[in-house]
């Protein structure tokens, strides 16, 4: 490869002065701060820190054109956008909307400069990665490269040495490298003319990252990734080429490195799934990765005038690799290329059958059951905010109130398969975890509450509800909001008529409009329950009024409903199937937030993150007779397992103070959406408490709810990346309701995927 005058390689990095970077970020995007300088090959990179937090301000070698810069930012954009749980930097505009400017240095030459969002951590350090450390390190690299299979950008084909495909380019520098040591790199050379290059050509490709190294990623002190940074290697090549160069990578500088890379194959073949033809180059192009570093050090360092140097450590690692043999790596990494069947690494199942396949087969067997989305999202994994499909796309999970620690949350994993593995049996025998889970729930209800019935579901929980209200009351009529969902049972699907279509109220139910109508609604509802000769033997309120559109927090109204059942001799029953454990952001469950008189409490979903489990609480005077004269028992209610997924949720409900995280983040949030709904005639009201939010879509001609625009931002967010639903009688309310431990990050990118959506229509 001739390098020309512009090429980043010979180009100097710029010379710059540090007066000058003060007053153009002042000025230009209204930071300041003091700078810190960072590493950078050919670039000045500066941590910028101000009163309001970290930035990030990148200057680029005089070399790279706008084509470039342009580049770097439109694939950061697009992973935020497809794949927003990759941990990525936000570009910031100026004061102006620009999205970088020009700096002049020192010595006249000028340079592009761009600022970011800071990502927090630490580079990992040669060793300190193990097996399961380095098998997620080669998930990221499939992330990545899934992030920007559909990325397309002119300024991506442009020529850079560090492209394994252009590694034969290279061969002229071999001169600069010492004579001793030209031999490692010439076979290396010589094996990919001959059985590389010919190949390579064929493989699939696209633009990859091509850079996944320690110095450009961020870790936590669990190890865990926390950024991806420097896109400056981003190019068109076959994707296996982005797989060697993380694994050459992320394994230079330790002494085991060749007995630990198929890990990090094994790990990336779990999501993206090589091909053979691909696997069989693989050893080649990780040597090739070595032999180009030896190369481009040494030319380099001969075209500053100096004696030629080179990288010592991929010298080692090449040696290595060639003592043991690239056929017998070949070997070695073909093995760990091949995931098991029926299972991926990391615990998620790899489908076994297509989802055309799958979705023909489920409508014909499951009755015809709704699913979410028009083109079908086929799940196999799901860990922390996100659920991964079939297809290795990840979405972030903004629809689900079951998993409010996250999906597959380790302390409820560990939990239940420790009790499972120990005993699993029904509460009639005495153990201690239907116990201790009791005594948990009761510790954070008022005092007035002193028995736990525990069931498996919030349709049995408010099932039984509606038959320790009859048995109490003697009367036989329920009073409901307009479109709420209590249940599927017989008895509590009289409770929910968003399910009844266009069916009728049962004779002995009567529905109320919820907040902000007027409670006074409820003493009508009474008064025709008494007249119809049924009495009232309980009102089931959600606190927040999730199916009726999002309409708490309602203290004063569900307070007076209370008082005014109460009056007539019925029970007022707390449903906090959705809205509790911690959802409000203000108290584990709605109705204490609001000091409501409840007389029972039901809890479900969200109980045991995924595992059922649910309850029914209350006061001894309403539960002991029950029990006694119906001699009331559940078969898998109160069972070991169920018990020790739900004790494992209060318990890192409480270790986490998740309550108080979900009132800053659900302001957060609310925030946020209103500014978008501020510029936006399209969206009307924004309501919400804690993390059940809501946004009501409008025609902007005539401000009447608008349920197909709803649905097409649904679609659209799904397409995006983040999922969502709708809610109200007029589905035209969309449904925000995530996992509670929906971080800073995560309600940013669904903002801007939720902004991005509506202003192309859906």
């Amino acid at each position: 490869m001739t390098a020309s005058t512009n090429d980043p390689l010979t180009v100097p990095a710029p010379e710059l002065d540090p007066v000058q970077l003060h007053e153009g970020l002042a000025a230009r995007w209204g930071i300041e701060g003091s700078l810190t300088p960072l590493h950078g090959e050919r670039d000045r990179n500066f941590r910028v820190d101000t009163a309001e937090g970290r930035y990030l301000l990148k200057v680029h070698n005089s070399a790279d054109g706008a084509g470039v810069v342009d580049l770097q930012q439109s694939a950061m954009e697009h992973i935020r956008a497809v794949a927003p749980d990759l941990p990525v930097s936000r570009v910031l505009p100026t004061r102006q909307g620009d999205p970088w400017v020009t700096l002049t240095g020192v010595d006249g030459r000028r340079s592009l400069a761009w600022v970011t969002t800071w990502l927090e951590g630490r580079h990992p350090e040669p060793g300190e990665l193990g097996p399961e450390h380095l098998r997620a390190w080669g998930r990221t690299s499939a992330r990545l490269g899934l992030a920007l299979r559909g990325f397309v950008h002119e300024a991506a084909s442009y020529p850079i040495a560090w492209d394994l495909r252009r590694l034969p380019q290279l061969r002229p520098w071999l001169s600069a490298v010492e004579e001793s040591r030209r031999a490692a790199v010439r076979t290396v050379l010589d094996r990919f003319d001959a059985r590389v290059a010919p190949k390579l050509r064929m493989m699939r490709a696209q633009v990859v990252h091509n850079d996944l190294a320690p110095t450009n990623v961020l870790v936590d002190d669990d190890l865990v990734v926390t950024g991806i940074t420097d896109f400056g290697d981003l190019t068109t090549t076959a994707l296996v080429c982005d797989l060697a160069v993380a694994t050459a990578d992320v394994l230079s500088g330790r002494t085991d490195g060749l007995d630990l890379a198929h890990e990090v194959v094994a790990g990336y073949a779990a999501t993206t799934p090589l091909e053979p033809e691909e696997v069989a180059l693989l050893a080649d192009l990780i040597a090739g990765r070595y032999a180009a570093a030896i190369l481009i050090t040494a030319w380099r360092t001969q075209q500053q005038g100096s004696a030629p140097e080179i990288d010592e450590e991929a010298h080692r690692q090449l040696e290595g690799m060639l003592d043991v043999g690239l056929d017998t790596l070949t070997r070695r990494l073909t093995a760990a290329a091949s995931v098991p069947a029926g299972r991926a690494e990391g615990g998620s199942l790899a489908p076994r059958r297509s989802t055309a396949d799958l979705l023909r087969a489920r409508s014909h067997l499951l009755g015809g059951l709704e699913l979410s989305y028009t083109d079908p999202v086929h799940l196999v994994s799901g860990h922390g905010l996100f659920l991964e499909g079939a297809d290795g796309r990840r979405y972030l999970d903004a629809y689900n109130n079951v998993p409010v620690l996250g999906h597959s949350h380790p302390a409820v994993v560990e939990a239940v398969s420790t009790q499972l593995a120990t005993l699993n049996t029904n509460s009639r025998y005495l153990q201690e975890a239907p116990i201790e889970l009791a005594e948990r729930l009761l510790e954070t209800l008022p005092d007035r509450f002193d028995r736990v019935l525990l069931v498996n579901s919030g349709s049995e929980a408010n099932d039984l509800a509606w038959r320790i209200a009859r048995h109490a009351t003697g009367a036989s009529g329920g009073i409901v909001t307009s479109w709420a969902y209590h249940g599927v049972t017989e008895a509590t699907f009289a409770f929910s008529p968003e399910s009844w279509g266009a069916a009728p109220p049962p004779p002995h139910i009567r529905l109320v409009e919820p907040p902000p109508a007027p409670s006074s609604e409820v003493a009508a509802a009474l008064g025709s329950l008494e007249a119809g000769g049924h009495g009232v033997a309980a009102m089931l309120v959600d606190g927040v009024f999730t199916s009726d559109g999002v309409r708490g927090p309602a203290h004063a109204w569900t307070a007076q409903a209370a008082a005014l059942v109460h009056a007539a001799g019925g029970l007022y029953v707390a449903d906090e199937v959705q809205a509790g454990h911690g959802r409000t952001g203000d108290h584990l469950w709605s109705f204490v937030a609001g000091d409501v008189p409840a007389d029972l409490v039901t809890l479900g979903k969200p109980m045991g993150n995924g595992y059922p489990v649910a309850a029914v609480c209350g006061p001894a005077e309403l539960i002991d007779p029950f029990v006694a004269s119906t001699d009331y028992f559940s078969t898998f209610g109160g069972g070991t397992a169920a018990c020790a997924a739900a004790i494992a949720v209060l318990r890192t409900l409480a270790d986490e103070q998740v309550v108080s995280h979900v009132a800053r983040t659900g302001a957060r949030l609310l925030t946020r959406l209103r500014e978008v709904a501020a510029g936006d005639p399209q969206v009307g009201e924004v309501s919400g408490w804690g993390l059940a939010i809501a946004l009501d879509l409008v025609d902007p001609a005539t401000g009447r709810p608008d349920a197909p625009r709803a649905a097409r931002v649904v679609e659209g967010m799904r397409e995006r990346g983040v999922l969502i639903g709708r809610t109200a009688r007029s589905r035209a309310s969309l449904k925000i309701r995530p996992p509670l431990v929906i971080g800073d990050e995560h309600v940013d990118l669904l903002v801007e995927v939720l902004a991005a959506t509506l202003r192309d229509g859906g």
